[in-house]
Formats: structure tokens, C-alpha cells, sequence
């Protein structure tokens, strides 16, 4: 090999090492100055902290806080609604089945569907067996407005359904509960929805809890002045109800 040959790569073996030598030495200045920064910006926090009011700190942790649970956010103190009722089951007719509809509460826990009266209802009673709830929910009427003229044949009806349950899972809390209330352009254009008519069907919904010696609970002052919650119809509910109803249910069973 010739010596200018030799003279050449040598050279470039100088220069790389050097580039190497310049680019450790650059990445090591710019650690430095990020790390000198960091600890600045950490002094100036540290300086603001010390000069800080107390009660303003604590202030500004209570309203953060409160705007975290304002907007939903995790307590580990409270307990799902998913979990506080997955032993429970809903039965009812298309207000109910919201419940499931919305993922409010699990789908195993929902006996419910569009349209339902009190005479269909006996048929799901079969499905309580394999389900064994703990706790069974009876919400009926809106249809049964409809289906029976007769607030006393309503009775009659809404008896044999809780005998049959009574029968079929004899260890199951059973809680009836009111209907709930409609708009007035609902009661307006349906007679058979009149406030009256309403007030005389959940009047025999509590002489059955009497007699058959089962639980009720009256939800119509969830919706008391809250006509935001119903649907266009007038008659449903938006999502915002079903949350408040089974907070209404915990209470009332905490107590």
C-alpha cells in the first residue's frame, strides 16, 4: 500500500473519532442543560410552596377532588351498581328493560321486555329458578292501564304473579313498587293513562305487598319535578333516571 493510501485512511479514522468524541461530548452538554432546567423549574415550585398559604394548598385539593367526583370519577369506597345488584333480578316491562339497555346493571339481572302486562309476566317466573336472586324488583302497570279496565282484576293478576314467585324461589326478597307518573300531554291525549286511573292502580299495588307480606316502594318522587328526565314520549326515560332510580333503591334498602 502506498503511503499516500495509508496517510488517507488514517485520516479518516482521526476524523470519525472526533465526530464520536464531538457527538458524546454534545449529548453530555444537552443532559446537563435539560437536568440544570429541570431543577431550576423544580427551585422555583419548592420557592412558591413555601410562600404558599396553607389553607389556599388545601382549598385548591379539596376543589380538584370535588370536580373529579363531579365528573365521575373513581371511588374505591363505592360499590358498582353492576355489584350491588348482580344477585338481584328486574322484572318488568319496557322501563325496566332500560336497565338493560343502557348497561345500567348486568343483563343476567334483567326480566324485561317491550309491551309486557302482568298476565305475561308468569312466564318468566320459570327463569327466577335457574337465576335464584336474592332479590327480585317488580316494576308493572303501564301496560296493564291498558289491559285491564278493572283496577281489582290488576290486583288479582298482580297476586298470582308474586304467589307464583313466592312458590318457585321462596328465599327471594320481593319488592313491588309504584307505577311511575307520565307527562300531562300523555294523560291528555290517553284516558286510560288519567292521573286518576294511575293513582287507583298503584293503591292495589300496595294492598298486595300487604297482603302477600312483600316490600314496596314508592318511586314516583324520583321524577317529582324532573321533566327532564322522560323521553319525547313522554312516557320512558332518558339514562339519567335509571341511575337516580337504583340510588333510590340503595338508599332504601341501606335504611
Amino acid at each position: 500500500m502506498s503511503s499516500n493510501g495509508t496517510k488517507t485512511k488514517l485520516n479518516i479514522i482521526i476524523g470519525l473519532i472526533i465526530l464520536i468524541s464531538c457527538c458524546f461530548f454534545l449529548r453530555s452538554f444537552l443532559k446537563h442543560k435539560q437536568e440544570k432546567k429541570i431543577i431550576e423549574a423544580n427551585y422555583i415550585i419548592l420557592q412558591k410552596l413555601e410562600s404558599a398559604d396553607v389553607a389556599t394548598v388545601e382549598k385548591n385539593i379539596t376543589e380538584k377532588h370535588k370536580l373529579k367526583d363531579e365528573k365521575g370519577g373513581d371511588n374505591s369506597n363505592e360499590i358498582s351498581n353492576k355489584v350491588y345488584f348482580e344477585s338481584s333480578v328486574f322484572m318488568g316491562d319496557s322501563i325496566t328493560e332500560g336497565l338493560d339497555f343502557y348497561n345500567i346493571v348486568n343483563k343476567s339481572s334483567v326480566l324485561a321486555k317491550k309491551g309486557v302486562n302482568l298476565v305475561q309476566a308468569k312466564q318468566a317466573v320459570s327463569t327466577l329458578v335457574s337465576i335464584n336472586p336474592q332479590r327480585v324488583f317488580i316494576l308493572y302497570g303501564m301496560n296493564d292501564l291498558k289491559s285491564f279496565e278493572s283496577p281489582n282484576d290488576f290486583k288479582d293478576n298482580y297476586t298470582k304473579l308474586i304467589q307464583a314467585i313466592k312458590q318457585k324461589v321462596p328465599s327471594a326478597e320481593i319488592y313491588l313498587q309504584s307505577l311511575t307518573p307520565v307527562q300531562a300531554k300523555v294523560r291528555q291525549e290517553n284516558n286510560s293513562l288519567s292521573q286518576d286511573r294511575i293513582d287507583k292502580f298503584v293503591e292495589k299495588v300496595i294492598e298486595v305487598a300487604r297482603q302477600e307480606n312483600v316490600h314496596y316502594i314508592d318511586i314516583r318522587s324520583i321524577v317529582k319535578d324532573r321533566e327532564d328526565l322522560y323521553e319525547p314520549d313522554g312516557m320512558h326515560f332518558t339514562v339519567a333516571f335509571y341511575g337516580l332510580w337504583l340510588d333510590y333503591l340503595r338508599n332504601h334498602l341501606d335504611d
